[in-house]
């Protein structure tokens, strides 16, 4: 083989090679991005789903007082 064929075989094989790497590095910096937003996403769905279920329980008890105010109500008028 001669020495300007073997010299362009090599570079090419090392331009892959650094494009191989470069795409590797790429996709591992964007599944580090990934995994930190859904991380954060994690974290608001879970302070959405605490403030809610907090909400949940206060409606809940309060549809409770309001039946026993009617339930009181019916039987005294009913």
């Amino acid at each position: 083989m001669s020495k300007e064929l073997e010299k362009a075989l090599e570079t090419w094989v090392n331009s892959r090679k650094e494009g191989h790497e470069q795409f590797i590095q790429l996709f591992e910096q964007w599944g580090k991005n990934f995994d930190k937003q859904i991380q954060e996403i994690e974290k608001l769905n879970n302070q959405f789903l605490k403030d809610v279920q907090g909400n949940l329980d206060y409606i809940n008890k309060w549809f409770a007082k309001k039946e026993n105010e009617f339930a009181k109500l019916f039987r005294i008028f009913g």
